[in-house]
């Protein structure tokens, strides 16, 4: 038997079973005397259901059917579950993080999967959290300066994530870049087992709250800057700049974690909203070599005014890629397209209009998910009234000036082609897109997966919707493309991208891309819209 240190946490050691013998340890990352970090993993793999109507998880070996809907499950994919494990000789670790779990804080931390204590060697008493396995990049290792833009935009999130645990009763003894996560538009808290509980008495809590704010402004600037110490940011608007110096200069009144996510997300519309703005769209839609049906729709709607000399723009671009069909997929991707085009002209173009421009970008982002949940409902009552199995996937886009409002369910895409390439923005909600997040496949192996096309979330499933949302910043130049799975399914990014822009205009781009995918092979319907901003 091992023995314990009395004064260093001994490791486990690979292959140990933890978690009541759920997992074992597949290998140690690193450890300090009071705190070890793992990668285990389930003892036990899992079977997702390939049914997209009910997406249930938990199938286990030796069944041949999903225990939820009775799909079988010939060919499925076997999955092991992995997950980081913190170790701790004290429990004192694990109280902010338990409270956050609790209060389902899931939007702006990465929380415990579970926590528990356990006597591994029969002796000592070890506390574990178990969190997701960390996927994102820690803003520690990213590089200086970052784009502005995106660091500003980290910073809304990051802002309204800490109010929300300032409001639940938790900080942190000292905010490092360690402690958030990012990718190119997402940013949130993680290792919360260095949170803890704020003081009950109320002056030093708002101490505690002002500690939190000041480390993280500090951080910011130093991700856009560079710098450890503040520095003028020209680009900056006065107010910011103002409430930034204040906070270094460590002066009273430090604002609260919601005062600097309004102002950070005031700045955020002062230096992405040009004065004059216009695009140029494409759209096509095909049913493609093999299918006799097209379920496909497409929505451009677009409100172009001239005042004082300034261009204003204001579009909504969605694709649909209906299921269930003749009947079926096609009705429910019309009534996607046909629930934002009302709603859009109801109500953001009205609301647009009254205040001249001045549409912020929270009540987009609000509309936005709105939109698609009624789109949404309106898909479930009519498969409720037909009883049969229809449903949809979507992605749609809302551009004002030159800032893109991005949502998606399903496996539909949207990408930025630039003069730095291709990106892909959205993430597919499918079987395949999950396999190769755990690591269980390779991209080149995804595009020829046997259960490549089954899906998770689409709209018409439930009433409890989930929808995620992006936003881009459009460059002059730049290009947002919106598709079906029938053209990515067929063409490689690389491809998309070298047909966009070797195209003299996104309507041919858009007409290229069709043809090229039926080219090769064209065995589901083909739809894309492509907006250039100039």
């Amino acid at each position: 038997m091992m023995q314990s240190s009395p004064y260093v946490l001994q490791p486990l050691a690979d292959g140990t079973l933890v978690a009541q013998e759920r997992c074992y340890i597949l290998r140690l990352c690193s450890q300090s005397p009071d705190h070890n970090i793992y990668i285990v993993e389930d003892l036990k793999a899992i079977f997702p259901c390939p049914n997209p109507a009910c997406g249930y998880t938990e199938n286990t070996t030796g069944e041949v059917a999903c225990r939820a809907c009775g799909t079988l499950l010939r060919g499925v994919a076997p999955l092991r579950r992995r997950y980081q494990l913190h170790e701790y000789r004290e429990d004192a670790h694990l109280q902010a993080a338990v409270r956050a779990a609790a209060h389902g804080l899931h939007h702006m931390a990465l929380l415990p999967h579970t926590y528990f204590s356990e006597r591994p060697y029969g002796d000592e008493e070890r506390h574990y959290i178990m969190l997701p396995e960390v996927v994102l990049p820690s803003a520690e290792d990213l590089p200086t300066p970052q784009t502005l833009a995106r660091v500003l935009n980290w910073g809304v999130q990051l802002a309204e994530g800490l109010s929300y645990l300032h409001h639940h009763g938790i900080c942190w003894p000292e905010i490092t870049a360690r402690h958030i996560l990012v990718s190119e538009n997402l940013a949130m808290w993680c290792d919360l087992s260095n949170a803890q509980l704020l003081p009950r008495d109320a002056s030093a809590a708002a101490r505690a709250q002002a500690n939190d704010v000041a480390g993280l402004a500090k951080i910011l600037l130093y991700l856009a800057t560079g710098r450890s110490e503040f520095v003028p940011v020209p680009e900056l608007p006065p107010t910011l700049h103002r409430l930034l110096e204040r906070i270094f200069d460590g002066r009273e009144g430090i604002p609260t974690a919601m005062q600097l996510a309004d102002a950070l997300r005031a700045a955020v519309e002062s230096l992405k909203r040009p004065d004059s703005t216009c695009v140029r769209i494409g759209k096509h839609t095909d049913v493609g070599l093999v299918r006799d049906l097209n379920e496909d729709s497409l929505l451009t709607l677009t409100l172009e005014r001239a005042h004082c000399s300034a261009n204003e723009t204001i579009s909504l671009l969605a694709v649909a890629d209906g299921m269930g069909g003749h009947a079926a997929g096609d009705l429910a991707s019309r009534l996607a397209v046909d629930t934002l085009a009302e709603r859009m002209i109801t109500y953001l173009f009205t609301e647009h209009l009254a205040n001249h421009s001045e549409t912020n970008s929270a009540q987009v982002r609000e509309w936005l998910k709105t939109a698609v949940q009624a789109a949404n409902n309106a898909i479930f009552t009519q498969r409720y009234s037909m009883g049969n199995n229809m449903g949809t996937t979507l992605v749609a886009a809302v551009v004002i000036g030159n800032v893109a409002y991005i949502a998606n369910v399903g496996d539909s895409r949207a990408y930025l082609i630039s003069s730095e390439g291709i990106r892909q923005i959205t993430t597919d909600h499918s079987l395949v897109e999950r396999l190769m997040s755990l690591g269980h496949i390779d991209q080149k192996e995804a595009r020829t997966h046997p259960q490549r096309n089954v899906i998770y979330r689409t709209l018409g499933d439930t009433l409890d919707l989930e929808v995620d949302c992006f936003i881009e910043y459009l460059e002059p130049g730049d290009q947002l493309l919106l598709c079906s799975d029938g053209l990515n399914s067929k063409l490689e990014d690389h491809k998309i991208e070298d047909i966009v822009m070797q195209s003299s205009s996104p309507q041919e781009a858009c007409e290229r891309l069709v043809e090229t995918a039926n080219e090769r092979g064209g065995n589901d319907n083909i739809t894309v819209i492509i907006l250039q901003a100039n």
